[in-house]
């Protein structure tokens, strides 16, 4: 996983990983202001 300050991709401090995709055992997830709900990371899949 990449280290970055949230504060450089945007102005909320606050932020949350969220599935967006689940089948079997594969995930999609993004990284997630949870102020504003804009996408801070490219979607990423994990088996």
């Amino acid at each position: 996983m990449e280290d970055f300050s949230i504060t450089e991709v945007c102005a909320h401090d606050i932020a949350k990983i969220k599935v967006i995709a689940s089948v079997a055992t594969c995930e999609t997830t993004v990284l997630v202001c949870t102020e504003c709900g804009e996408h801070l990371s490219e979607p990423k899949t994990e088996c």
